[in-house]
């Protein structure tokens, strides 16, 4: 997990240009033309987020949602922090504040889950 922590470094700093999310999948697109990829696992041990760093090219379109949630509140926050840790993925952006990414199961099936999922009332 360690060596995904120092990748995931390389993004602090950057602002946030788009989001968009599924079930499975939360993307988010940075200046400087990388992608922030999380995707819900299953695993042996139950499920996890699998992050991954990519370039703007491989950031998905919205596509068939179920559950849209409109991320544009994140648009032009700075990513300040990051700490990834196997079921959580915790996001620190200015001015916006903490983005927790959590996986569970329904129905057998691993999905993600986003504290918060709009913009907190100020």
């Amino acid at each position: 997990m360690n060596d995904c922590q120092d990748k995931l470094s390389g993004i602090i700093g950057k602002k946030v240009m788009q989001a968009t999310s599924n079930l499975h999948q939360f993307a988010i697109q940075f200046s400087g033309d990388q992608c922030l990829i999380l995707d819900a696992v299953a695993g042996a041990s139950g499920p996890s987020i699998e992050p991954s760093l990519a370039d703007e090219t491989r950031f998905p379109s919205s596509g068939d949602v179920v559950c849209a949630v409109d991320w544009s509140w994140i648009s032009g926050g700075e990513l300040k922090d990051i700490r990834a840790g196997g079921d959580q993925v915790k996001l620190t952006l200015s001015p916006q504040g903490p983005l927790t990414v959590s996986v569970a199961v329904w129905q057998g099936k691993p999905f993600l889950s986003f504290m918060p999922y709009k913009a907190p009332a100020k």
